[in-house]
């Protein structure tokens, strides 16, 4: 081979390697435009085989909810008429055995008697009998019980009733026989002044000058007893239960003012709680001192001696309420209420029995607004000089 000969057979062998490089990139391409396709075909494919899809998984839905509630349907009417039937029977049964209890009731048997002959009975007119007689006896313990517990509470409310005098006077809280020039002498005293109803309650006639303590006065239950403010420190605690003891405490020594509530001539509610009745056993004088608190009706008043100054208050509401139910202890901002409260029935804690009262003015009797003081009058001459 000649030299130019030689130059030309690399030169082919260099360009048929190119040629099958750019046929190689020329079917390249041609197989990926065809794979696109075929995706292109597949995904419009697949979106039709979801769309029949989901229409029949549809179709099974409507057709088997169809199904469950036709078949629950069925079950249901079935049950019913399963019921009924068990129904008959149970009657069958309970009518046969009533007939077997009636006629082993109705069994006659005879008593023997100690000199007397065998007298019939039934069988039901002898457990009639057991029951009455149980039942008798059981209550008749019970009641001794209650009332042996609470005698001093029912010996304060019966009271009155052995003793005419008072009775009349409780009824009716005045003294109606009262003279009235002896009624202008006494209202003219300097060392009296009016404390009770207008037509002249003897009893409740108190003194210009407050006592040493704090009291309440009720005239028309003849009561005068101490007025106790237990200690405030378990309230500012919020200590509940040591409210509760400091109050029970203090309900030994007289009727108790209930923490946290207002003082009398404050605007609020002044509220006042005392026993009806207690453990015989228990300390304390003043168990029953709220035993006949259930007499005061609306129109009848009680005072009371506060710091040394006179509250007169007429009671306006009478009602009982759940123990539970606090809203009694409510504070009114435009008001100068008060409030006196116990347990009722005598002996139990099944129920409150509150009685709401308005203050009033000592001496006119109108009720007292917030702010406003009492209208105060001069009962005779003022002294020379400081007594010795």
């Amino acid at each position: 081979m000649n030299s130019n000969q030689e130059e030309e057979a690399p030169r082919v062998s260099r360009v048929q390697p190119a040629m099958k490089k750019a046929a190689q990139w020329e079917v390249t391409d041609a197989d990926e435009l065809v794979q696109e396709t075929r995706k292109t075909e597949k995904n419009s494919i697949s979106s039709e085989q979801v769309v029949s899809v989901l229409k029949g998984v549809r179709g099974n839905l409507i057709g088997t909810t169809k199904n469950i509630v036709t078949e629950g349907r069925s079950q249901y009417v079935h049950s019913y008429h399963g019921f009924k039937f068990h129904v008959k029977d149970i009657k069958k049964v309970f009518a046969g055995g009533l007939d077997g209890i009636w006629g082993f009731l109705a069994q006659p048997v005879w008593v023997m008697r100690k000199d007397k002959p065998a007298k019939e009975y039934s069988r039901g007119s002898l457990f009639a009998l057991d029951v009455v007689r149980f039942g008798g006896t059981f209550a008749s313990i019970f009641v001794a019980l209650f009332v042996s517990l609470n005698y001093q509470s029912f010996f304060q409310i019966i009271s009155p009733y052995l003793d005419p005098v008072e009775r009349v006077s409780s009824l009716h809280g005045n003294v109606s026989e009262v003279d009235n020039a002896l009624k202008e002498k006494l209202l003219k005293s300097p060392m009296l002044a009016v404390a009770g109803r207008e037509e002249g309650d003897l009893l409740s006639y108190l003194p210009t000058v407050g006592p040493p303590e704090n009291r309440i006065i009720v005239p028309r239950l003849g009561l005068n007893i101490p007025l106790v403010t237990p200690s405030y420190s378990s309230l500012l605690k919020e200590d509940w239960e040591g409210v509760e003891t400091d109050i029970q405490d203090a309900l030994k020594h007289g009727v108790v003012h209930y923490p946290g509530t207002a003082r009398p001539g404050q605007a609020g509610n002044f509220f006042v709680t005392g026993h009806s009745s207690y453990y015989p056993w228990a300390d304390g004088k003043y168990k029953t001192v709220f035993a006949r608190l259930h007499e005061l009706n609306v129109g009848d008043e009680y005072w009371v001696y506060y710091g040394g100054d006179k509250h007169r208050y007429v009671v306006q509401g009478k009602k009982e309420v759940k123990p539970s139910n606090v809203d009694v202890l409510d504070q009114p901002s435009n008001k100068r209420v008060a409030t006196l409260m116990t347990c009722t029935p005598v002996g139990t804690t099944l129920r409150r029995l509150i009685l709401t009262a308005q203050e009033v003015d000592p001496t006119t009797g109108i009720a007292l607004q917030v702010g406003e003081r009492e209208i105060r009058t001069s009962t005779g001459p003022a002294p020379a000089a400081l007594p010795i």
